[in-house]
């Protein structure tokens, strides 16, 4: 077990050993709790593609981090305690349930190259008429009943009484928080590009992204691990620009890999999102092409030659090096951020690992 190992620093090794366990212990949840489910054959085959949904492929950058933090902070040193281990999960869990409603919401056909939730729902239907909103009202409720294991989960931590409270709320203010991104991200679609401004684009980046991608997991971790309240404040203070430019990167990531000619890519470009990539681009064309551009997030469906002209006037902007200026100024920020004596040196470097971990998440 890694908690015969406290004395190991945090590395690429080592989170993969934690990675490892945190798979099989995913799994393991899912099938400790088939039983629950019995409630007929549609029942207990959704339970089964629930568990095949979340097992797929990803990233797992949030449990990840909640681990690393935990291990960080714990006396012990322990990256995969098991009230950790079960936040974990808990955290992963509120994960798919947001991409199982944003899926919906979006009209998304492909998640992890796959089909997305309510897509697969449908296509057990088969040819029935209305298969199409029976497919996302099903993926809808399946997502409110993985949003209540979640809670199940944290709130099952077994964490001390003293900080069970304090970190279910943290939890649940995730979810808030991002829901209330969500809100800003439709409501600024419905705005024309020249009016919506680059920090309003930033403010629902920290809500839809940054609190739950990366401050509320090493949050979490840490709250979890009995930090101190002046450290968890030191990794909110280091989080929120790590969490800003790890989804700047993914914009530069999704229009740099864009294949139009790729009906099942999911893009924030053809689906007319106000990004901070295009409002910098917005900001920085000429009168006529600032007009095209316009023009072209207006349009209810994009032709293919409309979003090549698109992708080459933000290359023609430059607004790719101003992010990514961005980016090299928010990870300094981050860095300074942890220069307190409320956090250890071996904190302080474990929180930079971590922080070079998502870097190099979100250029994959």
């Amino acid at each position: 077990m890694l908690a015969m190992r406290a004395q190991r620093a945090l590395s690429e090794e080592l989170l993969r050993e934690v990675h490892g366990e945190f798979e099989a212990g995913l799994q393991a949840f899912f099938a400790r709790h088939q039983e629950r489910y019995a409630y007929g054959e549609w029942v207990e085959s959704l339970y089964l593609d629930v568990s095949e949904y979340v097992a797929r492929k990803g990233k797992r950058i949030r449990p990840m981090l909640l681990l690393g933090a935990h291990g960080l902070f714990a006396g012990d040193g322990d990256y995969a305690a098991a009230p950790a281990m079960r936040a974990a999960i808990g955290l992963e869990l509120l994960h798919t349930f947001i991409l199982i409603h944003d899926d919906v919401i979006d009209r998304s056909e492909r998640r992890r190259g796959l089909p997305t939730f309510h897509k697969h729902v449908e296509a057990r239907l088969g040819s029935r008429a209305g298969r199409e909103r029976v497919g996302q009202s099903i993926a809808l409720v399946v997502g409110d009943v993985v949003f209540a294991l979640a809670i199940e989960c944290v709130a099952n931590a077994g964490c001390p009484e003293d900080r069970r409270g304090a970190v279910l709320s943290q939890f649940l203010a995730l979810t808030t928080e991002t829901g209330c991104g969500e809100i800003q991200e439709i409501a600024l679609g419905l705005r024309d590009i020249s009016r919506v401004s680059a920090n309003e684009i930033r403010h629902m980046y920290t809500l839809k992204t940054t609190r739950y991608t990366v401050e509320g997991p090493l949050v979490l971790g840490a709250m979890l691990a009995g930090a101190s309240q002046e450290a968890v404040q030191a990794i909110r203070q280091f989080a929120e620009p790590v969490g800003l430019a790890f989804q700047i990167s993914n914009d530069l990531q999704e229009f740099r890999h864009f294949e139009v000619s790729d009906p099942m890519f999911q893009s924030d470009l053809l689906e007319g999102k106000k990004t901070l990539l295009v409002r910098e681009a917005f900001e920085r064309l000429n009168e006529c092409d600032r007009s095209f551009l316009q023009l072209c997030l207006d349009s209810p469906s994009l032709g293919e030659p409309s979003i090549h002209k698109v992708g080459e006037l933000i290359r023609k902007s430059g607004a790719e090096a101003v992010l990514e200026e961005e980016m090299r100024r928010l990870f300094d920020e981050a860095r300074m951020a942890l220069d307190t004596p409320a956090l250890t040196p071996e904190q302080r470097e474990g929180l930079l690992f971590l922080k070079d971990h998502v870097r190099s998440q979100a250029s994959l």
